[in-house]
């Protein structure tokens, strides 16, 4: 799964990589993006492209009461799985993002952060997918990454990641007419050599901590 994430690209570069109008709301660097906390996503209306803020997780529109919302999709099911068809048929979106966290499972049974980023730096784009849940005059909006098997950059770590959509892709992937065999491509891992590697610091694991240094290399 993907459980925390980065996203420190300057608003700018965040407007050229993924060809929107400037942003309307205050974009931080973030170090630890987590759950339930607001983050951007780019998604297509009838004015076009366009990014965002919504909450991480996603309330399944046909539940009567509100649940856990669900954070991230399988590549493998999204399509039909009940929580998430609906939306991975009508409401796709981008999620960026410059890096995401994993923890490496060591010999001892404890686990241990690692930032995983692209070589070249720059923003990327993971797959996702949005809802809107309604009841009783309460309306929420959130969205869930889609996570694929973890490529060969990132298999010594952990065994899934999220699926990157790449920038020739982006068009495709948010049309709602594209076939689902054009889909489930897009969705495959990351090709080797994409992504770097590094320990780092077990503040990741508090969601209060977000800061440069969560992103520094830490002693073997």
């Amino acid at each position: 799964m993907c459980g925390r994430y980065t996203l420190a690209t300057p608003a700018g570069e965040l407007v050229e990589a993924f060809e929107v109008p400037d942003l309307s709301f205050d974009h931080t660097p973030r170090y630890n993006i987590a759950p339930g906390q607001e983050a951007p996503i780019v998604a297509r209306d009838r004015r076009g492209r366009r990014m965002g803020l919504m909450g991480w997780g996603i309330v399944p529109d046909w539940k009567d009461t509100p649940s856990r919302p669900l954070i991230n999709a399988r590549a493998e099911s999204v399509a039909r799985r009940p929580s998430f068809a609906d939306a991975f048929s009508r409401h796709r979106c981008l999620v960026p993002a410059d890096g995401f966290y994993e923890w490496k499972r060591m010999s001892d049974g404890s686990k241990t952060p690692h930032w995983i980023h692209p070589i070249g730096g720059g923003p990327l784009a993971f797959a996702g997918i949005w809802e809107t849940w309604t009841r009783l005059g309460v309306t929420s909006h959130g969205f869930a990454i889609i996570t694929t098997e973890a490529s060969a950059d990132v298999r010594e770590v952990h065994d899934r990641m999220p699926a990157v959509v790449g920038a020739t892709e982006f068009a495709r992937w948010l049309d709602p007419s594209t076939r689902a065999d054009v889909l489930a491509g897009i969705m495959e891992p990351a090709p080797q050599g994409t992504f770097a590697c590094r320990r780092v610091s077990r503040r990741v694991n508090q969601t209060r901590e977000d800061d440069p240094l969560l992103i520094e290399a830490e002693p073997a």
